[in-house]
C-alpha cells in the first residue's frame, strides 16, 4: 500500500493505494510481519498514546520479471 500521486479533493489527502499486479489481476500480497507497539505513534505534535498493530516488509529493486518498462 502506498499514497497515491494526487490528493483526494473531496478529503484534501492522499489515499492511500493498494498494490495490485494490473487493471486484471486481483491484489498483489507482500510477506511481513505483524507486531504490537506500545507507545507513541502519529506526528510529533498530535502524538497518539496506546498499543498499535504495526506492519512491516522488507523489499529490495525489482528483478527483470516485475520490473516496469517505463523509467
Amino acid at each position: 500500500m502506498k499514497k497515491a500521486p494526487e490528493t483526494n479533493p473531496a478529503t484534501g489527502k492522499k489515499d492511500m493505494v493498494w498494490f495490485a499486479l494490473n487493471d486484471d489481476r486481483s491484489l498483489f500480497a507482500f510477506a511481513g510481519i505483524w507486531t504490537e507497539f506500545r507507545g507513541d505513534r502519529g506526528t510529533k505534535s498530535k502524538p497518539i498514546p496506546g498499543s498499535h498493530l504495526v506492519y512491516g516488509f522488507l523489499t529490495i529493486a525489482a528483478n527483470a520479471v516485475v520490473e516496469t518498462d517505463t523509467p
